[in-house]
């Protein structure tokens, strides 16, 4: 009867273990990254930003404007 008890109590604990895993790759703890447009200095999310590169470095826009307005001063 022990031994039953011990086996069903470690099958409930190993199901709980395996549902936080998965809430846990459901919601990252990272924090959502913020960069700044450097046409106009809006702080953006980077996975919503527009991208362009100069001399292998990183430039992110926050609209198609700014981007636009970034190329046309010849800094890229």
């Amino acid at each position: 009867m022990g031994y039953l008890a011990y086996r069903l109590a470690k099958s409930a604990y190993q199901s709980w273990l395996s549902g936080r895993e998965a809430s846990r790759e459901a919601r990252p703890d990272e924090p959502e990254v913020l960069v700044k447009d450097p046409v106009c200095g809006t702080f953006i999310p980077r996975r919503e930003a527009l991208k362009a590169q100069k001399d292998g470095q990183d430039y992110f826009f926050c609209s198609e404007g700014c981007l636009k307005r970034f190329r046309r001063s010849g800094t890229e």
